[in-house]
């Protein structure tokens, strides 16, 4: 099931920008060279380990701060870039599922499933990425065609990165950073 943005918040982990370096210029080139963003103020890399009902913050920002004290280093592995293919189509950043991040976004999701908070439905088939490209969010999405086009010409491509995660936050889906994140915990 794809996000419902009006009524989802995100469950993310933020990474340290200087590792992302390759993934931020190749992100930047397709922003300009398809006018995406104004003010080039890029979606900022991450990877997004849930989702919640935006009226379940209380619980969901309680649920963070109960497995937060549990986290230790979150290790991020990248392979190389994808496309995903479904009513939109994504160029993303395939994550490997290591074992830090895969016992955390399991335990997140076993806790946001018992409080009944997480939306959802098809956990099983989550893939861990980071999305580059998305016509969501943007002022001039790339044209169906067009984006396809760039997919097939991109994916696969080489792009392996080792770093662990940053922080673990809750988002709202904006590009505003004064608005954007609700709450962050260091990791």
């Amino acid at each position: 099931m794809e996000a419902d943005l009006s009524n989802e918040l995100f469950i993310v982990l933020t990474l340290p920008q200087k590792d992302l370096s390759a993934a931020l210029k190749i992100q930047e080139l397709i922003s300009k060279e398809y006018n995406l963003y104004p003010h080039n103020n890029y979606p900022e890399l991450h990877i997004t380990l849930n989702r919640i009902n935006k009226k379940e913050i209380t619980t969901g920002k309680k649920i963070l701060n109960e497995i937060a004290t549990d986290i230790n280093k979150v290790n991020i592995n990248i392979t190389n870039l994808e496309c995903l293919m479904t009513k939109e189509s994504f160029i993303v950043l395939e994550v490997k599922e290591t074992e830090t991040l895969t016992k955390l976004a399991n335990k997140l999701h076993s806790k946001l499933t018992q409080a009944g908070i997480s939306s959802i439905n098809n956990y099983n088939n989550w893939k861990f990425h980071i999305t580059l490209i998305s016509n969501f969010l943007t002022a001039n999405p790339i044209p169906q065609p067009e984006l396809k086009k760039l997919c097939l010409n991109l994916d696969g491509l080489g792009q392996p990165i080792s770093t662990s995660a940053k922080a673990i936050e809750i988002w709202r889906p904006t590009l505003d950073s004064d608005k954007k994140v609700i709450t962050s915990i260091k990791l």
